[in-house]
């Protein structure tokens, strides 16, 4: 992963762009970038303490917001424009849902909504906490 931006949104999170591309065979590569954030885990997000421990207890202090745009089998000499194609769709399309007020608490309540309905998938990692 090679970072490549950096944006620091207007609501204080940091984006960070990377390129994960690489080369498929002589003449064509699979482009790929990666656009991530971390989010801190505040108890203010939630409406009970004990919800945000949940969560804690399962992500850590911070989840991590990812999003991956790809395309395989480019021709090599047109790598560059698709990359630069995936990042401008992304802007255009994603960013300002990424940037809104209240993306951090909504995605760190939809990690609550995720640990409630797929307990099963996280029973294993609360059992080895304790």
């Amino acid at each position: 992963m090679i970072l490549i931006e950096e944006m620091v949104l207007a609501n204080g999170l940091h984006l960070n762009i990377f390129d994960c591309s690489r080369e498929i065979a002589a003449d064509t590569v699979k482009v790929e970038v990666v656009f991530k954030a971390d989010i801190a885990l505040r108890e203010s997000y939630f409406s009970a303490a004990d919800d945000c421990r949940l969560v804690k207890d399962i992500f850590g202090d911070q989840l991590t917001y990812e999003y991956k745009m790809e395309r395989t089998f480019v021709p090599k000499d047109n790598g560059e424009a698709v990359r630069a194609e995936l990042i401008n769709t992304f802007k255009e399309n994603s960013l300002g849902y990424v940037a809104a007020d209240n993306f951090a608490q909504k995605f760190c309540l939809a990690g609550l909504r995720n640990i409630r309905k797929n307990h099963y998938n996280y029973q294993r990692c609360q059992e080895t906490k304790t």
